[in-house]
């Protein structure tokens, strides 16, 4: 039955949010309260897309993509 007045619940919506999310990276949880936010200017459109695309279809979040590349680079030689 649907509430008075309301319209029912949309499933499809519903459907989409019980699909798995790719997982918030706890490698990377900060040991304290302070965070940082960096924002990145001026990226080349379709490298963005791609970047995108190919995060989604590996299931890697780009938090944790970011993250991770910049862990590596620290520690390079």
């Amino acid at each position: 039955m649907r509430p008075e007045g309301g319209k029912g619940v949309n499933t499809g919506t519903l459907t989409a949010m019980t699909k798995a999310k790719r997982g918030y990276s706890r490698e990377f949880t900060p040991k304290t309260e302070r965070r940082v936010r960096f924002e990145i200017d001026r990226i080349p459109p379709t490298l963005w897309e791609r970047v995108q695309a190919k995060a989604k279809r590996q299931g890697i979040s780009l938090r944790a993509l970011i993250l991770t590349l910049l862990t590596k680079w620290l520690d390079e030689s």
